[in-house]
């Protein structure tokens, strides 16, 4: 039993590590599933230190998924989006904190980075590990680390990665949004999103999405018009609902019909203005609301 708890004690940490380097929530818990059968079958004479071992097993077991993603990943149709990491329904919504170190738009720029470049910004930057630990767990150099985790923060920092706005600022863009999307009212939209505004949307070829990424108003409001149109089904009214939940670590909006999630946004904002949207409409993916 004391066992057992030791390897619970550890357990979010390492979901939250398989997570950040898979995109995935479903792969991170079957990683961490397969950390413990590994653990449990070891000789724990061997192991000096619990942490660094399961750290180890966990990163090293999400850099071989992340290779294996990326190669199916060639064939996914239209842009790609994250799992969505889904705070827990059970707490109080005052219970909620802000989290920048799982927002979408972050995990969007960790994609981008090459597997040693995101493993050692993730385990040194967002886990404080040591870059001797993470030579460790790496199997790499120490200054090959602090090489690769350097190159990762400075193409993270070419972007907004975070919402600078308060929670109920944030909360209030996004009833706005909401509004303006529900009435097609495309003059108040405009006035909500920044001159370079993103729209990042995941179909997944299964469901109506932008097959690209769109940048700026140029590119962003002439797709809006044309679904907010009434024979565009993207915002359809009938049966739908919306909710504000918390999900990568910020306050998002889910429109829902026949009680089935069918599109979640992610907000980034910036000087009071929507920097980013990342859009959720991939089944397989809005499945983890339900």
């Amino acid at each position: 039993m004391q066992e057992v708890q030791q390897f619970e004690a550890n357990r979010n940490k390492l979901l939250g590590i398989a997570y950040r380097i898979t995109g995935s929530v479903s792969e991170a818990e079957d990683i961490v599933q397969e950390t413990f059968i590994r653990w449990s079958n070891a000789d724990a004479t061997e192991i000096k230190n619990l942490d660094a071992w399961l750290c180890t097993i966990t990163t090293r077991l999400s850099l071989d998924l992340l290779k294996s993603a990326r190669h199916k990943r060639e064939s996914y149709l239209g842009p790609w989006l994250p799992e969505p990491l889904i705070e827990s329904k059970h707490e109080p919504e005052a219970a909620h904190e802000i989290d920048q170190t799982v927002t979408m738009a972050l995990m969007v720029l960790l994609d981008q980075l090459s597997a040693t470049e995101r493993a050692s910004y993730i385990l040194h930057d967002l886990f404080n590990y040591s870059f001797n630990d993470v030579a460790d767990i790496l199997g790499q150099s120490v200054a090959s680390c602090r090489k690769q985790a350097s190159r990762g923060r400075e193409k993270i920092h070419l972007e907004p990665k975070h919402s600078i706005a308060s929670v109920d600022k944030h909360q209030k863009l996004i009833s706005a949004f909401f509004k303006a999307t529900r009435d097609a009212d495309s003059e108040a939209l405009l006035k909500l999103l920044s001159d370079d505004i993103v729209f990042h949307a995941d179909g997944g070829g299964k469901a109506s999405a932008a097959q690209d990424i769109l940048t700026g108003r140029g590119e962003v409001m002439p797709w809006f018009n044309k679904v907010l149109s009434p024979a565009f089904k993207y915002f359809e009214q009938k049966n739908e609902k919306r909710s504000i939940e918390w999900f990568n670590g910020l306050p998002g909006l889910v429109l829902w019909q026949n009680g089935k999630a069918v599109s979640a946004f992610s907000f980034t904002i910036v000087d009071n203005k929507i920097r980013k949207i990342h859009a959720l409409r991939n089944p397989d993916k809005l499945k983890f609301f339900c």
